[in-house]
């Protein structure tokens, strides 16, 4: 079972990044033009994991639900995990949202 992670775009997954090694870094400084790079680094270290698949909210076909558009243009399968990752306010507050697989909800 793989487990594919929706993030917001790169530009806002970057922006986070850089602000989150700014803070741990001072005196670093990383502009709108790195964000984009900052968000893929971090892509290939989950995507590095076995089974973890990363997909930004702006690849998504925006006509079909979350599962609908991983399931049909990323290779998704009924069986995998979906986890859908939003920013809070702040710089470490994350919402998680596990959507049930097929395989969860016949075990339910």
């Amino acid at each position: 079972m793989a487990t594919f992670y929706v993030l917001p775009s790169r530009h806002l997954l970057g922006q986070r990044f850089a602000e989150l090694l700014t803070s741990l870094f001072p005196g670093m400084r990383y502009t709108l033009w790195d964000w984009p790079d900052l968000a893929e680094s971090l892509a290939g270290l989950v995507e590095a994991q076995t089974d973890a698949h990363v997909v930004y909210r702006e690849d998504l076909d925006d006509k079909l639900s979350v599962k609908d558009a991983l399931l049909r243009h990323f290779g998704a399968a009924l069986e995998d995990e979906i986890i859908e990752i939003q920013f809070g306010a702040g710089l470490t507050q994350f919402l998680h949202q596990r959507w049930a697989s097929e395989t969860m909800r016949k075990a339910a």
